[in-house]
């Protein structure tokens, strides 16, 4: 089936008919975008649908679901500098390049969290390497780098998530994101990442319903997944680590107590997603660290 997926992507290539940016082609982004698009997808797109690139990011929406499907992104050390979430950079915004796009307020009364894909620690650095920082009081310092900010409080990088079992302080997802945050990154200096959630029945699945009971539209996965991938910058080997998470509403319910138990190989999330993650890599070296958890190179970022 990879090769097979592999085939495809290459033929697509050759065809000069590449991802796109809502409905324009590769071909068609602006220089600026297509440097994000390459700093950000990393040994291929996993799959050969239409994207959105933002300054922090790239996603595939699922217009019917009214979530983003997956989110790709690529950290180092500098883009931790993320401005404090307080004043305009607290607020959650509205894609303005989404038909029907989904605002804060639906939300409301839902018992969910607005969970980000791509973490909000992540939006920060100097972007456009002009020696400037976001300003929280100063809107005119360094509008780029606050348009990451902003871009990253989009609601096409939010997906419902319980906040007590998933997302906050003691959920799994919280306790890997602080990993990356305080371990890996300081020590491996650059990490990409491809994140997402799952719904496995797309024919019969849960909503958001809105405080005045009123249905959404927006689907509530019921697994979320985290897939990273390093490059060693002497040997230039790789190696991954995919975790995959169920979204319970009780702590009681999770099945592990350690973040590092939630470990999978990444062929496992490629089989519930039907992606394809790093494609690009040579086919021993993808086979050889997709097929393991490959725990043994990360658990020492969890002790």
């Amino acid at each position: 089936m990879k090769r097979l997926i592999l085939l495809t992507i290459k033929t697509l290539l050759i065809l000069g008919m590449y991802p796109c940016h809502a409905q324009s082609s590769y071909q068609d982004l602006s220089a600026q975008e297509r440097k994000y698009y390459d700093e950000h997808i990393y040994m291929g797109q996993p799959d050969d649908s239409k994207v959105f690139v933002k300054n922090a990011f790239v996603f595939r929406y699922n217009h019917e679901q009214r979530i983003p499907v997956w989110s790709a992104y690529h950290v180092v050390p500098d883009y931790l500098n993320t401005p404090s979430r307080k004043k305009k950079y607290k607020k959650f915004r509205k894609d303005p390049e989404i038909p029907n796009a989904v605002v804060t307020s639906d939300y409301t009364g839902s018992g969910y969290a607005r969970g980000h894909y791509v973490p909000y620690f992540v939006l920060g650095g100097d972007r456009d390497k002009d020696g400037i920082y976001s300003d929280l009081y100063d809107d005119s310092k360094d509008p780029q780098d606050d348009q990451t900010v902003f871009e990253g409080n989009m609601m096409t990088n939010i997906a419902p998530q319980d906040h007590n079992a998933l997302n906050g302080a003691g959920g799994p997802w919280y306790a890997l994101e602080t990993k990356i945050r305080t371990k890996m990154i300081p020590k491996l200096k650059e990490l990409h990442l491809i994140v997402g959630g799952i719904v496995s029945d797309p024919d019969n699945y849960e909503q958001v319903m809105h405080r005045q009971s009123k249905p959404t539209g927006i689907a509530i996965p019921d697994k979320f997944y985290q897939v990273i991938i390093y490059q060693d910058p002497i040997s230039k080997e790789h190696m991954t680590a995919a975790f995959l998470f169920p979204h319970v509403r009780e702590r009681y319910e999770l099945p592990y107590q350690e973040t590092l138990d939630y470990m999978v190989p990444v062929d496992s999330v490629e089989l519930l997603t039907g992606l394809n993650f790093f494609h690009e890599l040579d086919d021993t070296e993808e086979d050889a660290i997709e097929s393991e958890t490959n725990r043994g190179f990360w658990e020492g970022f969890f002790e």
